[in-house]
């Protein structure tokens, strides 16, 4: 969808459906991830920039960007333990989904990365 104040409020109120018109909660689960952390970390920079006089060059704001987005994967990863969360945790198959075709060097990670111990590579700059 076009973003627009409206979007980025209700960024986890948007539901993608395949051509067949199976929802796509995977995709549903990163719209919501990507917008939220973004929006997030502009009002971060927004608020150095303004209350400490810092500007943030490109170079900083993509890392910080990238860093954010590998800490939503990590707590999209953890979010899927059912021991520790119960029925609140998140499924596999949707965080699998999500994050599919997302991922640095996916090809070399088991086929369920949720319960990998150890760092995952990230997401691709």
């Amino acid at each position: 969808p076009k973003l627009h104040l409206g979007v980025i409020l209700g960024c986890a109120l948007p539901r993608f459906r395949s051509h067949g018109g199976k929802r796509l909660r995977g995709k549903e689960s990163f719209f919501t991830t990507l917008i939220s952390t973004s929006i997030h970390l502009i009002w971060r920079i927004r608020n150095e920039r303004v209350l400490e006089q810092k500007v943030a060059c490109e170079h900083e704001i993509e890392n910080r960007w990238i860093a954010s987005m590998n800490a939503a994967l990590k707590r999209d990863q953890l979010l899927t333990n059912k021991t520790r969360f119960g029925t609140l945790a998140k499924k596999k198959h949707v965080v699998l989904e999500a994050w599919s075709g997302i991922l640095q060097n996916e090809d070399s990670l088991p086929d369920d990365w949720t319960s990998t111990k150890g760092v995952l590579v990230g997401i691709w700059p």
